[in-house]
């Protein structure tokens, strides 16, 4: 039985463990034939790869940002017509982290291959920025999200990352996070711009983040509002 869990038209959402955390990966539709998948997992059994051959073909391996690379080089094994796309900061650190993986190509690239239900953009005001990825389709609008907006059920694992978590306001629940600001070294006050714009313009009703449980809420875009002006 596959672990991939249907989130939407055309979404699929599998859980896949890392150093004891959880972590989502997302396959998609592009609304134009084949499939992208977001953030691949690690360790994953062939019956989740051959379920996810019935669902369409895999064109596009995408990294969400630097620090979400390490199942690329067994995907792209899997799947090696893929495309691999990844933001601008993520092209170069991936190719130190797998010198035997063919390169990342930019978003645009990526934006070429989608049908026209899809934003996509780089995070603004960030050191290593966050895809920003919006699916409009089936009556929802659907965010994929990766370090920035998290919703996880629990405190991370790590002792320094639950720490620093606290240490900074963090919490479980829909939350926008302080510490992965510092990771990723946004400057807050951009971010915080450039997501309320986003919030404007593709309000979602829905929420795959990297970093722990799917969120269907019609209030979701009203909620991350709140919460980024509070946060940043």
């Amino acid at each position: 039985m596959s672990d991939w869990k249907p989130s939407g038209s055309g979404v699929w959402v599998r859980e896949y463990p890392f150093r004891g955390n959880s972590i989502n990966s997302s396959a998609i539709d592009m609304g134009t034939g084949g499939l992208m998948v977001v953030s691949p997992g690690t360790n994953v059994p062939e019956s989740d790869f051959a379920a996810l051959d019935r669902l369409g073909t895999v064109k596009a391996l995408v990294a969400p940002g630097s620090y979400h690379h390490m199942g690329l080089p067994e995907w792209s094994a899997r799947y090696p017509e893929a495309g691999l796309f990844g933001p601008t900061s993520a092209i170069a650190h991936v190719a130190g982290q797998h010198r035997a993986l063919k390169a990342l190509q930019p978003l645009d690239a990526l934006q070429r291959l989608l049908s026209d239900e899809f934003v996509l953009e780089e995070v603004n005001g960030c050191k290593h920025p966050d895809l920003f990825l919006a699916l409009t389709r089936g009556g929802a609008v659907t965010w994929f999200t990766n370090e920035l907006i998290s919703n996880n059920a629990t405190y991370p694992k790590s002792f320094v990352f639950r720490t620093l978590f606290r240490l900074n306001g963090d919490h479980p629940g829909l939350n926008v996070s302080r510490v992965a600001s510092m990771l990723i070294r946004a400057n807050r006050r951009s971010v915080r711009t450039y997501l309320e714009g986003k919030l404007a313009s593709v309000p979602p009703t829905r929420l795959v983040p990297c970093h722990g449980e799917v969120l269907d809420d019609p209030e979701l875009g009203r909620k991350l509002a709140e919460i980024l002006a509070r946060r940043f």
